[in-house]
This record gives structure tokens, C-alpha cells and sequence, in this order.
């Protein structure tokens, strides 16, 4: 990973990824929740916010879409500040998926059945550990604590919530059949409702991309100075992220991309590079895979030019050193 990262080179790259992204016309806006199927699909912007609190910003970095599944990274933070990790691991599990998000048959092979934080069966129960005496308290927690990450009250679209509540039974049957195996931890029904609207709330890029910089900034809201979560629990979300935040895509990401990243079925896409600044690009049509089209091949340019895939991190061996003793 680069150590030569300059505002004149960043700069530099968003201008030309920006204008070589924007020419493709690939994918399709979500179609199977009716309101996301209204989405604008030319919508297209990109966000930089280091750890000092610097952003760097183009194209349509105002234009709002709902969060969707981004909103698991900060579910399951609120779940492992009300608990701790071995609980999640327990509970909820860091498995890979290679078959869809919201797939039963995962469910039902899975040996923990809850497969991960990000699959759609994972992120309900992780939502089911929030705690909260009614559901209404459940949703404040979880609202307040997006609200922290983003720096801003952050709106919930009613006309979102209710299409998808509309369209929701196959998250309801997910849930019972977690139940069925007693790996679901309150209501199901009030569940469900909260796991619905926090994909409701509306986000830019300016916004994912704070809020994706506060994990990169050891847990510190950079644009607020506010502490929004704990240190010690950033290498987990990091690592989880890292390994199934794109679903199926997420070997092809580690390999071409390389840095923790989740995406939305709206349209959002974040990464995180640890200790330097957290990215979002807002773009609506979708992959096969239901990650923002544009927003993918945004990071393999972004990761490429500014050379952030942590996997390419080049170290001296020890033993061409004569000086060095072999360890």
C-alpha cells in the first residue's frame, strides 16, 4: 500500500476514475422492492474522508439512496458494544457464503445457520441481539448509533420501508426458520420491522464515506471528533467485511480490490482503508452479484492508481540482510 499519498494525487485519481467510470453503462437498479426500482440509475458520485477529517469529493455526492445492507457494518458494531466478540462468533458466525444473500439453502447447510453478519439470515439475528426493552428502543439504538457514524441525523424514507415491508416475506420466513434452530435471539416480528427500516434510512456518499472513515480512524468520528466505537473491535468488523462484504464476490474483490468493503442493494458502496480514510461511491444499477456496478470497477481503479490493495504490501525479506539474524 502506497505511504505516498498526497491531496494532488488523489485529487488526481478521482478526476480520472471518476471520468473513465462514468462512460459505462452497465447493470440494473434493483427491481424486486418496488421503490428502488424508481431510483434515478445516472446517479454517480464519489467520496474520500481521510482520518484528519479532509474530504474529497465528485460527481453526484448529494444524491441519496437508501443504505440497505451497508447498514449491517453498524448493526453488528451497536450488537458487539452491547455484547462482545466471542458472543457474535458465537452466535452469528464468520462463515463465507458463496451462494446469494438471502439464500435458505446457505441457511439450512450452513452448520451455524446464521452463516455471517452479512448475509441477510446473519444480519436479522445480529439485528435480534441489539438490545432494546421494545422494539421502539431496539430502532433508537440502532438509529443513534448510524446517526454517530454519520456525524447527522439520518432520515428514514417511509415510502422505502413500506415497499419493502410489502415485499418482506421471505426475510419473516428466514427468521422463523433461525428460530427453528434457536439461532434467533428476540421477536421475530418486531425484529424484522427494525432489520427493515435500517435499510430505509437515505445516505450520500459524503455520508457513507464518514462513516466508513470512522472505522478506518481506530473507532473516531474524524468529522466530529466523537469516539463512535470501540478500538478493540475494528479488526473483527474489518476482517468480516473483508471476507463477505460483497457476498459472492468477495474472493474476486480481496484479489483485485483488497481492502474491507460492503455494499447495498441502493446503490452504496463502502471501503475502508485502515488508518488513511474510508471511501463511498453512490451509484444505483447492480451487478449479478447485487453490488453497485460502477461503484465496483470505482474501487478497482481507485485501488489500482493509489495502490491500496493491502495484499500487495511489499516487505523486505528478513534474510537478504546479512546484518539480520534468521527468525
Amino acid at each position: 500500500m502506497s505511504k505516498s499519498l498526497t491531496p494532488e494525487k488523489i485529487n488526481d485519481a478521482l478526476n480520472k476514475v471518476y471520468d473513465k467510470v462514468k462512460k459505462k453503462k452497465t447493470g440494473k437498479v434493483a427491481s424486486y422492492i418496488p421503490e428502488l426500482a424508481k431510483v434515478d440509475p445516472k446517479i454517480y458520485g464519489i467520496v474520500i474522508v481521510t482520518c484528519c477529517g479532509k474530504v474529497y469529493k465528485i460527481g453526484d455526492f448529494k444524491k441519496t439512496v437508501a443504505i440497505e445492507s451497508i447498514a449491517k457494518v453498524f448493526t453488528l458494531c451497536m450488537a458487539l458494544q452491547h455484547h462482545n466478540k466471542d458472543h457474535i462468533i458465537d452466535k452469528i458466525g464468520t462463515q463465507t457464503s458463496f451462494l446469494p444473500f438471502n439464500s435458505v439453502l446457505a441457511l439450512r447447510l450452513s452448520d451455524n445457520h446464521t452463516i455471517n453478519p452479512f448475509v441477510n439470515a446473519g444480519a436479522i439475528a445480529t439485528a435480534s441481539l441489539v438490545k432494546g426493552k421494545t422494539k421502539k428502543s431496539v430502532w433508537k439504538n440502532i438509529h443513534d448509533n448510524m446517526n454517530n457514524f454519520a456525524g447527522k441525523k439520518l432520515k428514514v424514507s417511509e415510502k422505502t420501508y413500506k415497499s419493502e415491508m410489502k415485499t418482506n416475506e421471505h426475510n419473516v420466513a428466514l427468521a422463523y426458520l433461525l428460530k427453528s434452530y434457536g439461532k434467533f435471539y428476540n421477536d421475530v416480528e418486531d425484529t424484522v420491522d427494525v432489520y427493515t427500516r435500517q435499510g430505509s434510512v437515505m445516505v450520500n456518499a459524503l455520508d457513507l464515506a464518514t462513516m466508513a472513515s470512522c472505522l478506518a480512524n481506530d473507532g473516531v468520528n474524524p468529522r466530529t471528533n466523537k469516539r463512535v466505537f470501540k478500538k478493540k473491535y475494528i479488526p473483527f468488523v474489518l476482517s468480516t467485511m473483508l471476507g463477505g462484504g460483497v457476498y459472492e464476490y468477495s474472493g474476486r474483490w480481496m484479489n483485485e480490490v483488497g481492502i474491507p468493503a460492503k455494499s447495498g442493494v441502493g446503490g452504496g458502496l463502502i471501503g475502508v482503508v485502515p488508518g488513511k480514510f474510508g471511501i463511498a461511491v453512490v451509484s444505483p444499477p447492480l451487478d449479478k452479484h447485487g453490488n453497485s456496478s460502477k461503484g465496483v470497477a470505482t474501487f478497482r481503479e481507485l485501488s489500482r492508481r493509489l495502490d491500496l490493495n493491502m495484499f500487495h504490501e511489499k516487505a523486505e525479506c528478513q534474510m537478504k540482510n546479512k546484518n539480520r539474524k534468521c527468525i
